[in-house]
């Protein structure tokens, strides 16, 4: 393969050009990183490496697979009048083919879709709860559990068309990080070695940014500084949005309120954060722990202990009268 010269990509205002020339060069990476998975490479080749740092830096984001070049960039859809569900969408970049791939990462593309209209309404919420407008609030949080059921209800789908063994013994393999790869002809890595996380649902915005502008708080420590890290890995108008959240307009509204109804739905927006992330701790179980003795994720974290903690810490923070 020749180099090919990505600096001048940097003035396309179109960033579905940008992101689909880092979509390529990235899988292109991991795919000849971890092609042998008895014998990786230590290497990316010239050609692949300049070209993907050239377009990481024009992305903003590390130059590895991440979850926005298999999920958030990675659909089409069948019909362009109908809506973002499964039987509509197509998956365009896979690593190795299969309908197994296909699905487990259009599932989350469903899942993407339906949460927006939470984001939304939370942010509205927000915006509304400055201006002390309780009915306004009151609404506007009564339209994120049902947003939840049906995240919950795509979430459990991803087994119709994703075998978990499938996914644990093919597919997987192909979305850890780098651990110590050198990106060969990059001169500003000066031939060292490079260490990034692999892809990971880590680095989706969606709970995120949910979790933040409902001020809910968790602990720190290894697996909450895991999580900060896992930014980086997000689309930079994503990152920018999650910034730009007040964490305490809501929470502190509805606390400081004696509306017993605006305590009860915000209640229940965390209940049903909490079952999802039950099901999400479910299927990392199914397609990944119960598999492994080594429990880190792709993403290079103890997932199932931060999972738990993340869903226990999310019940313990109702608010009650």
């Amino acid at each position: 393969m020749p180099v090919f010269d990505m600096s001048s990509i940097a003035g396309v205002s179109d960033l579905r050009i940008t992101e689909r020339l880092f979509q390529i060069y990235s899988h292109l990476a991991n795919a000849f990183v971890w092609c042998d998975q008895d014998d990786p490479a230590s290497f990316v080749p010239e050609a692949v490496a300049v070209p993907l740092v050239q377009l990481a830096h024009i992305v903003e984001r590390p130059p590895i697979v991440p979850y926005a070049s298999t999920g958030l960039a990675n659909f089409e859809r069948l019909d362009p009048t109908s809506p973002h569900q499964l039987e509509n969408l197509r998956c365009i970049q896979k690593l190795v083919d299969i309908e197994d791939e296909s699905w487990f990462h259009l599932v989350h593309v469903e899942i993407e879709a339906h949460a927006g209209v939470a984001i939304f309404a939370l942010i509205e919420a927000a915006r509304l709860a400055k201006l002390s407008d309780v009915a306004g609030v009151e609404a506007e949080l009564a339209k994120v559990p049902s947003v939840f059921d049906k995240m919950i209800r795509s979430f459990r789908r991803i087994t119709e068309r994703c075998d978990t063994n499938v996914y644990y013994h093919t597919l997987r393999p192909y979305l850890f990080g780098f651990d110590g790869i050198i990106y060969e002809g990059v001169a500003e890595f000066d031939g060292k070695p490079m260490t990034f996380r692999g892809e990971s649902g880590a680095q989706s915005t969606v709970i995120p940014a949910i979790k933040a502008l409902i001020g809910l708080q968790h602990s720190h420590g290894g697996l909450s500084e895991d999580l900060e890290d896992m930014k980086s890995y997000m689309p930079k108008p994503h990152r920018e949005l999650l910034s730009a959240i007040d964490p305490t307009a809501i929470r502190s509204f509805v606390e400081r309120s004696d509306n017993p109804n605006l305590r009860e739905v915000y209640n229940l927006c965390l209940e049903r954060m909490v079952d999802f992330r039950s099901l999400h701790l479910k299927m990392a179980h199914a397609f990944i722990a119960q598999k492994v003795k080594d429990p880190r994720g792709t993403g290079g974290t103890d997932f199932m202990k931060w999972l738990t903690q993340l869903r226990d810490e999310t019940a313990q923070q109702m608010i009650t009268a």
